[in-house]
């Protein structure tokens, strides 16, 4: 192998603002979003005994993190109160209009393939990484995606009025796919 063909190809370096992510359920969410991750992925482990030390083989399962995101909250809890109704929704609501509502705001059909738990609770999401120079490189979907956690929004008169009250969630999800754009 000669120094030629070990160089690479692309030596231009990913950025961490060239990035948008996409709700199907969250349309405002888009615009707002200040941070995301792309989750990462692991393995379980086999141990296997030995008289000497354990010896571990890959396990059969994967496990991903979770998906976080970061957003600046509008002046009318829009993106914040779609999360929060979601999360009402799909958990023991204290009536059946609140079922109805998360149905109705759901913006897609009910899944074709057999999923448990509320058919409406799910949604798909996808983190697009754009290029250095702004174009669209690689698509992350991410299936079956439930929200698990939404922050507080932190009010304090202290404050100038420059700050903006920003918001986490964290999202649950099956898996995703990547395809290169």
């Amino acid at each position: 192998m000669t120094s030629l063909t070990r160089n690479p190809t692309n030596i231009d370096l990913l950025q961490s603002t060239k990035f948008r992510v996409t709700f199907s359920r969250l349309p405002g969410l888009t615009y707002f979003c200040t941070s995301a991750n792309l989750p990462g992925i692991s393995l379980t482990e086999i141990p296997r005994a030995t008289p000497f030390v354990e010896l571990y083989h890959p396990g059969e399962k994967v496990v991903y993190d979770t998906f976080n995101v970061t957003f600046l909250v509008d002046e009318d809890l829009r993106g914040w109160l779609e999360i929060h109704d979601w999360i009402r929704g799909i958990t023991f609501p204290t009536e059946y209009e609140e079922y109805l509502t998360l149905q109705n705001n759901s913006g897609a059909p009910i899944y074709n393939r057999t999923t448990v738990g509320l058919p409406y609770a799910y949604t798909d999401a996808f983190l697009t990484i754009y290029t250095n120079k702004n174009n669209p490189n690689v698509r992350i979907k991410m299936f079956d995606v439930f929200p698990t956690t939404l922050g507080s929004l932190i009010f304090n008169t202290g404050d100038s009025s420059e700050n903006i009250v920003v918001a986490d969630a964290t999202f649950r999800f099956s898996y995703y796919n990547y395809e290169k754009i």
